[in-house]
């Protein structure tokens, strides 16, 4: 559960955010919270895979009214990049609908667990709103050294 801690700047921060636009929309009924996929068309979970490879990650949308996500990843426990030096990625979803976006996954040293945490409502956690109270995690994926 998650709890708002600066409730009198909650709609300030809530409009100072940069959205950031998907790669690519889709509105095919497969509309899982986070997920981590190699492919458009399918929410296939990618389970291990080698640093530097591109992926897409889908934010998705099953309700009936638009879902604000802020979105972070982990890299063997530590916040890192999401994508091109963005360390929070802000998305909008619409309903019914899933947003991709194309990403890298980091280089490491040996092998390190990756996954992405998407938080719903970011700045607006009110005990009205329970899909505001959640957080949703990403399947992790092995990232595996090149060498």
């Amino acid at each position: 559960m998650r709890y708002s801690i600066n409730k009198a700047d909650s709609g300030k921060d809530a409009k100072k955010v940069k959205q950031v636009k998907p790669d690519a929309i889709v509105k095919d009924g497969f509309n899982e919270n986070i997920s981590i996929t190699n492919s458009q068309e399918k929410l296939q979970s990618i389970m291990t895979e080698k640093e530097g490879k591109e992926l897409k990650f889908s934010a998705g949308n099953e309700t009936n009214t638009e879902i604000r996500y802020a979105i972070i990843a982990l890299k063997d426990w530590e916040q890192v990049a999401v994508r091109d030096n963005t360390d929070v990625l802000y998305t909008t979803v619409p309903p019914e609908t899933r947003h991709l976006f194309d990403f890298n996954l980091p280089d490491v040293e040996r092998e390190n667990n990756f996954q992405l945490i998407a938080f719903p409502f970011p700045y607006e956690v009110n005990a009205d709103n329970y899909e505001s109270q959640q957080t949703f995690g990403s399947f992790r994926v092995v990232i595996q050294n090149k060498e």
